[in-house]
C-alpha cells in the first residue's frame, strides 16, 4: 500500500478536567472512584460508564493533585507542561490512528479547579471552558479580562453555595460580558450571552445539604450532555 492511500490520523478534541479540593491522599484511582471524594464528577462518570454519550467525541485528560489539597496548589507551569506532554506524547498510548486537535482543547473545572481554569484560560492556549462553583472572591485585573475576550465560557453556580458564594461567579460573568460587549463595539445582551453562558441555580441542583449545600454544580455540569454538545459546536 502506498503512503498516499493511507488516510491522515483523525484529530479529536480534548477536555482537560480540573478537580476541586479534597484530601487526595490515595492513588489516582481516587479521582475516578464512583464512591470516592470526587464522586459524580467527570472522571468518576467515565469510570462507571455513566457519562453522557455526547462525550464520546472527546478525549478527557484529568490531572490529579496527589497529596495536595487541589490543583490550585500546583505551579501553573507544571499543569501546562503536563497538558503539553499529553498532547504531544502521552496520547500515543491512548489513541490509535488519531491525534489531539490542539486548536480544540477545552478546560472544565470545579471549585478550586474552576478558579485555576479561569487563570489558565488567560494564556489563550485553550478554545473555551466550562466552570462550576468558581471561587475567586476578588476582581480580575483588566489585563486578565482582556485576555479572556472572545473565549467561549459557560459558568455554573448555585445561589445557596456555602463554600464559594455565588457572587464569585456573578461578578466574573458581569465583567466578562462587559469586556466582550466593549470588544465588539456592541452592548447587545444576546450577543454577549452567546460568548459567556451562565447557569445560575436558586437551590442546590443535586439536593446537597449541610456543610456542602449548594456546592454540587460540578456534578450537574459533568453529567449534562448539553455541555458537551455545546463544546462540540465551538469547533
Amino acid at each position: 500500500t502506498s503512503s498516499e492511500s493511507i488516510p491522515p490520523p483523525a484529530k479529536v478534541p480534548l477536555i482537560v478536567f480540573l478537580h476541586g479540593a479534597g484530601k487526595n491522599e490515595l492513588d489516582v484511582w481516587n479521582l475516578a472512584n464512583p464512591n470516592g471524594e470526587h464522586a459524580g464528577l467527570l472522571p468518576s462518570l467515565l469510570a462507571s460508564d455513566a457519562a453522557p454519550r455526547s462525550l464520546d467525541n472527546f478525549v478527557v485528560l484529568a490531572p490529579y493533585s496527589y497529596q495536595k489539597a487541589s490543583l490550585y496548589d500546583e505551579p501553573r507551569s507544571k499543569v501546562l507542561n503536563f497538558i503539553d506532554w499529553f498532547t504531544s506524547q502521552g496520547c500515543e498510548g491512548v489513541l490509535s490512528n488519531a491525534t489531539i486537535d490542539t486548536s480544540r482543547i477545552y478546560l472544565m473545572g470545579f471549585s478550586d479547579g474552576a478558579t485555576l481554569g479561569i487563570e489558565l484560560l488567560t494564556t489563550r492556549r485553550f478554545a473555551g471552558g466550562v466552570f462550576a462553583a468558581y471561587g475567586f472572591t476578588g476582581v480580575l485585573p483588566d489585563l486578565a479580562l482582556k485576555r479572556l475576550q472572545g473565549i467561549p465560557i459557560w459558568m455554573f453556580h448555585s445561589a445557596d453555595d456555602v463554600i464559594f458564594p455565588v457572587k464569585c461567579s456573578d461578578s466574573l460573568v458581569a465583567a466578562l460580558r462587559r469586556i466582550n460587549a466593549e470588544s465588539d463595539g456592541d452592548s447587545s445582551e444576546t450577543k454577549t450571552k452567546d460568548v459567556v453562558r451562565y447557569t445560575r441555580f436558586d437551590n442546590d441542583p443535586e439536593g446537597f445539604t449541610g456543610r456542602v449545600r449548594g456546592h454540587s454544580t460540578g456534578i450537574t455540569a459533568s453529567k449534562s450532555g448539553e455541555v458537551y454538545d455545546w463544546l462540540s459546536s465551538l469547533g
